[in-house]
């Protein structure tokens, strides 16, 4: 009877999982080659081609997904008026240290993405530093 319930209870899971897996996140809005590795939320991330996608229900989260590994991140949106810019991935460098700090969509929504207490550390050490400051660097996206 034990042996019953537990499959019932995987098979049970299983579905569940099949149904909601991709109902999760929309399709990929964002196409981006990343060629250095860096830190999005709390997650570190190596350098690779990521798809980013909003999640369906929660605008606010997206998922970037690499080759070899991905995370979701909770940003904040920004409506902005349509200007025409590139969607594109800015990143804050610290030394080879690199944050991910907003996603531009297109020119009318950017997503910010909070500081983290690893890039206020980066920071904090490198003002002790005076010649290494902290630098913008932009990505550009494919849209899809």
């Amino acid at each position: 009877m034990k042996i019953h319930s537990r499959l019932v209870t995987a098979f049970a899971t299983l579905a569940a999982l099949a149904t909601v897996a991709p109902a999760t996140a929309q399709e990929v809005h964002l196409i981006a080659r990343v060629p250095f590795g860096f830190t999005a939320a709390n997650a570190n991330l190596p350098g690779d081609t990521y798809r980013l996608t909003r999640m369906n229900g929660h605008p606010e989260i997206l998922f970037l997904r690499g080759d070899r590994t991905g995370t979701f991140v909770r940003t904040d949106e920004v409506r902005l008026p349509p200007d025409g810019a590139t969607p594109s991935l800015v990143f804050h460098r610290y030394g080879d240290q690199y944050f991910l700090r907003e996603i531009r969509w297109e020119g009318r929504t950017r997503f910010d993405v909070s500081e983290t207490k690893a890039e206020r550390d980066a920071a904090e050490g490198r003002r002790h530093r005076a010649a290494a400051l902290m630098e913008t660097v932009i990505i550009t996206a494919d849209r899809r």
